[in-house]
């Protein structure tokens, strides 16, 4: 199998279709990790996305890839929106990747217009992002956000090279102007959440659905084992296009799930009062129809019943959440429906 590749927009960087998304490496153990990353690389993938945000997920990206180095490309990202903050992040990554340059640097869920102009603004973190890429520190400029109007806007100021936005079958709004826009700017796209977030029923029909777009250039799927590698890297390395049996399992998952559902961005964390949002919003309709009753759905289903009756409405999660889920109502409507579900099955 080879992996299909093109350039990433004006970067000059030749990328595989499929890149590796660095979020759940955080949730395995170490070894698993680094020979998880180690896995993607021998089959081909040379494009890696992590963050700061991603806890151990640098770390070990940098001590799976540090002999081959020159060979891959690393992306990783801040959410600093000031200077200094910037600066030591992009320092405190430099180490963990055991590196001494970024290939690309992502200003990191630039999704509301106030962040934006806090972020260019004196002592803006875009201060610090043109300043280490003067001094060699990072190759390209990069911008993540789930707003793609406000990035139709950020990019045609011409700062950034990619975009990295989230892009699949049930979130079909960046195809409608931003992605075409990137064309035509030469700004490369990089697609997150091309799963979902894990919520889309069979991942082989979703990514060729992604990459079957010609305006997207790479990619990122989450990956963890040795399996989920080989068949995004199978997907990456044949035709994206979409069979009678794909169309129906596209059409099936948009029936069932609409647009108001959890992606798992966890973006609404942390909690004031602890409770565990995605896990109560994605058990119905997305833990149960993918993998059935397990242990632990048995376990945190009651443990998560008081959390939520203890929700002060502050707004939170709300104010955070990229997709605007109203997820006060949401919670004690989902917990109510697990708790039907949990009772039936014990009768």
């Amino acid at each position: 199998m080879v992996l299909q590749e093109r350039p990433l927009g004006r970067t000059g960087l030749v990328v595989k279709r499929v890149g590796f998304g660095g979020i759940p490496i955080q949730r395995i153990p170490e070894d698993e990790a680094v020979r998880a990353v180690r896995k993607a690389y021998e089959m081909g993938i040379n494009f890696f996305d992590t963050a700061r945000a991603y806890t151990t997920s640098e770390a070990r990206i940098g001590e799976a890839l540090e002999g081959v180095r020159d060979e891959v490309f690393i992306a990783t990202k801040s959410t600093h929106r000031d200077k200094a903050g910037f600066l030591e992040d992009l320092e405190t990554s430099l180490g963990n990747l055991r590196t001494d340059y970024i290939d690309l640097y992502q200003l990191h869920f630039v999704s509301k217009e106030e962040v934006w102009e806090r972020i260019r603004g004196p002592g803006g973190a875009l201060e610090g992002l043109l300043e280490a890429k003067d001094e060699g520190k990072i190759n390209h400029l990069g911008i993540t956000s789930h707003d793609p109007e406000l990035m139709m806007k950020v990019l045609r100021e011409g700062i950034f090279e990619t975009v990295m936005i989230p892009y699949n079958y049930l979130t079909q709004k960046p195809a409608d102007g931003l992605l075409p826009l990137c064309a035509e700017l030469g700004v490369g796209t990089i697609v997150m959440k091309p799963f979902g977030g894990g919520a889309l029923t069979n991942v082989r029909s979703a990514l060729r659905y992604v990459l079957g777009n010609g305006d997207v250039d790479v990619a990122i799927p989450g990956m963890m084992s040795a399996s989920e590698i080989e068949e995004n890297v199978a997907v990456g390395s044949g035709s994206f296009n979409l069979s009678q049996e794909d169309l129906r399992l596209i059409e099936e998952d948009r029936n069932h799930l609409g647009d108001q559902f959890c992606r798992a961005c966890d973006y609404c964390q942390p909690c004031p009062q602890g409770i565990p949002i995605s896990f109560v919003l994605r058990t119905e309709d997305q833990f149960l129809r993918l993998t059935g009753w397990t242990p632990r759905l048995l376990r945190r289903i009651p443990e998560s019943e008081a959390k939520v009756a203890s929700c002060q409405r502050c707004g939170q999660c709300e104010e955070k959440c990229p997709y605007e889920l109203p997820i006060m109502d949401l919670l004690p409507e989902k917990m109510g429906v697990l708790l039907k579900l949990l009772a039936s099955r014990e009768e």
